[in-house]
């Protein structure tokens, strides 16, 4: 009775989580990658409706050698949700947030009851790196929900070996399959099971001073080879291309990932490093700035009550959950797999690190209630000082909650010209909006010319008729860019808009229109980061009465 109302509260989180993501999803920008998932998505799902005929998406850019295990389903809703095209998508990748949320929940549940389970979906949903690419990013995000049921569901196994249950079974095999599904790198998911199985015999001789039976290996390894085949399986239906050779292609894929020089220049330390170069402790700083400073306060508690506890204590799903969270911190210094954009090829970490700091707060929590009601209100008041002015952080920093920093560099302001911000350029969209009002109040008749940096659909998207983008840098009206990487200084103008939030900003409209008149010499070109025009994309469902020229 006591586990119940944590139970109800879960329920309510997710209900009011699910209310500000309805409410909300159309408030984030396009990234520079979200076109890309577009195309690829809606050509796998004629891939497949085509009775395998179509056969661009076996050959769009790179996403081949991807899995479409999301994007058709994003594809799919787009064919039946009435918003733009873009917008499904945010909203689709924000209900595979919520889903990857809600195992965090279960694995909290199973670690520690119902009270570490909803703390542990709201650490995760508490996290603005969680949070802010819920909406925005349609690979990595779908990748960690896979990712995280499929540990939950490991977990589950090391609990029940030798003789795990159908649907752990079943399940464990469909969600390794999604990862896979999603993108090569979900084989790391494999070791979740694996360090089940050599968690078993350890765990089978400490509690029964023996090891398993010989019929016991025999029937284990009867389920293994039937999880592998299930998830391989999985795998080849939601992936075009290697369903055409499924024994070579999957290979072929992580060969080509594992040997790619992904040379990217990345923000770091007020430094810019290549990518094949970060240093060893990049991953921890990035945690360590990124975090709410109340989920590292949990896995600090978390990782003392570990160490206090003796061996025989210790439980098989405990364990597998730490070596979860700390196996690709401890390796990657060893292997340096491609890594960029900050946390943004490790969200799938991230449900591990609230899940572990839920244990670490339901202890406090335990610790508060055995020492009567004057401690328990007093834990919970210090836990509301805390907890209400982080959600006030990350609203103020809506819809960018993926810019995020902590105290520890001075908030997301202390973070500028340091370290990954708006990398995404998802700030095109209020600058694109706030450049039609200023050209509205013009009153002019002609639309005004406005030449982007980088990817130019990711705000070409919101033009109103009024502006029109452009391939001509020296004769553009305006200049609209982002601050990652200088873009902002790579033409001159006078600034009329900036996108801002916590004294960071994040993108510029320059007015280049007085030069042109008064000083045409320094409509030059600085050759700092580059600018391209965006590409068409015929079929676009547009949000609203937004129909921009893309010409």
């Amino acid at each position: 009775m006591i586990a119940r109302p944590w139970r109800y509260a879960s329920v309510a989180l997710f209900a009011v989580a699910a209310i500000v993501v309805a409410a909300t999803f159309r408030d984030y920008g396009v990234t520079f990658d979200d076109h890309f998932h577009d195309t690829y998505g809606k050509a796998a799902l004629r891939h497949y409706l085509s009775g395998f005929a179509d056969r661009e998406a076996l050959e769009y850019f790179n996403l081949w050698l991807y899995g479409a295990a999301f994007d058709v389903f994003s594809a799919a809703l787009k064919r039946i949700l009435p918003f733009g095209d873009f917008e499904v998508q945010h909203l689709a990748v924000a209900c595979a947030g919520l889903a990857g949320a809600w195992a965090t929940v279960k694995i909290g549940r199973l670690a520690g009851g119902e009270r570490a389970g909803f703390l542990a979906g709201l650490a995760l949903l508490a996290i603005p790196a969680w949070w802010g690419h819920m909406f925005i990013n349609p690979k990595d995000i779908p990748f960690a929900a896979a990712m995280t049921w499929s540990l939950y569901w490991s977990l589950r196994l090391a609990i029940e070996l030798p003789a795990p249950r159908p649907r752990t079974v079943v399940w464990l095999g469909l969600t390794l399959g999604l990862g896979l599904g999603i993108r090569i790198a979900g084989i790391y998911a494999f070791l979740y099971p694996a360090v089940a199985l050599a968690l078993w015999p350890i765990r089978t001789w400490l509690r029964e001073a023996r090891l398993p039976s010989r019929a016991e290996f025999g029937a284990v390894a009867a389920r293994g080879a039937a999880t592998i085949a299930l998830a391989y399986g999985t795998m080849l239906v939601f992936w075009p291309w290697a369903l055409r050779d499924p024994l070579r292609r999957p290979f072929e894929a992580a060969a080509v990932f594992a040997n790619s020089p992904w040379d990217i220049r990345v923000l770091h330390r007020g430094e810019l490093v290549s990518s094949m170069a970060l240093p060893s402790d990049y991953l921890f700083v990035v945690l360590g700035i990124k975090l709410p400073l109340f989920v590292l306060a949990g896995l600090a508690i978390a990782i003392v009550a570990a160490i206090r506890q003796r061996p025989r204590e210790w439980r098989a799903d405990i364990v597998l959950l730490g070596i979860a969270a700390a196996f690709p911190l401890l390796t990657f210094p060893i292997l340096h797999p491609i890594t960029y954009d900050g946390l943004r090829h490790f969200l799938f970490v991230l449900p591990t690190l609230a899940a572990l700091a839920a244990l670490g707060w339901d202890r406090v929590a335990a610790f508060a209630i055995q020492h009567g009601r004057k401690a328990t209100a007093l834990a919970g008041a210090a836990v509301l000082a805390i907890f209400i002015p982080h959600i006030g952080a990350m609203a103020s920093l809506h819809p960018y909650q993926y810019a995020f920093y902590n105290a520890l560099v001075g908030g997301t302001g202390g973070a500028q010209d340091r370290f990954e911000l708006e990398y995404w350029g998802t700030a095109y969209r209020e600058a694109a909006l706030k450049l039609d009002a200023l050209v509205a109040a013009e009153g002019g008749t002609a639309p005004a010319t406005v030449f982007v940096c980088s990817e130019g659909s990711a705000a070409a998207y919101f033009f109103s008729p009024r502006l029109k983008l452009t391939g001509d840098d020296l004769g553009a009206d305006f200049y609209l860019a982002t601050t990652r990487l200088d873009c902002d200084k790579e033409y001159d103008g006078d600034t009329v808009i900036n996108v801002a939030r916590d004294g960071a900003i994040f993108a510029v409209v320059k007015d280049r229109r007085r030069l042109r008149a008064e000083d045409p010499a320094r409509l030059a070109h600085r050759d700092v980061a580059g600018a391209l025009v965006a590409p068409r994309h015929p079929g676009l469902k547009r949000d609203g009465a937004r129909d921009p020229s893309l010409n």
